[in-house]
C-alpha cells in the first residue's frame, strides 16, 4: 500500500502535465472583468503559444499593456504577470466553447478579481 501512495502523486502530476486544454487556442480575446473592489473593466488580450504547454499573454485594458507567461495544467491556464510595479497571477478554466473563465489577484492587498476572455 505504501508503494501505491508514493506513486499516486507522481502519476497524477504526469497526467496533468500531458493533458492539453481541448478548446484553448492562440488568438485575440475580448476581456470583461471585475476588480477586487467590484469595478468593471473591458479590453482585449492576445494569447500566443510558445510551446506545447506554454503561452505568452498580452492584455490591453484602459490604455495599459500587461504581459505575462502561462502554463497549461489540465483544463487550467495559469499566468504570472507584472502590471506596473506589481506582480500578479490569474488562473483560467478553459471552457468547451473556447472562453477562458478566471480569477486573479495582484499586489500586496490580496483581493480577488474575476475575468472572462471570449475568443473573437
Amino acid at each position: 500500500m505504501r508503494r501505491f501512495l508514493l506513486s499516486a502523486p507522481v502519476l497524477l502530476a504526469a497526467g496533468l502535465s500531458i493533458q492539453p486544454a481541448a478548446a484553448q487556442r492562440s488568438g485575440v480575446y475580448a476581456v470583461e472583468g471585475r476588480g477586487a473592489d467590484g469595478t468593471a473593466y473591458q479590453g482585449s488580450a492576445t494569447l500566443t503559444a510558445t510551446g506545447p504547454q506554454t503561452w505568452r499573454m498580452t492584455w490591453r485594458v484602459a490604455g495599459e499593456t500587461t504581459n505575462g507567461i502561462a502554463l497549461t495544467v489540465g483544463k487550467l491556464l495559469v499566468i504570472g504577470y507584472v502590471a506596473g510595479r506589481e506582480t500578479g497571477v490569474v488562473a483560467y478554466e478553459v471552457m468547451e466553447d473556447g472562453r477562458l473563465v478566471g480569477r486573479w489577484t495582484q499586489g500586496r492587498e490580496g483581493g480577488v478579481g474575476t475575468e472572462v476572455l471570449t475568443p473573437r
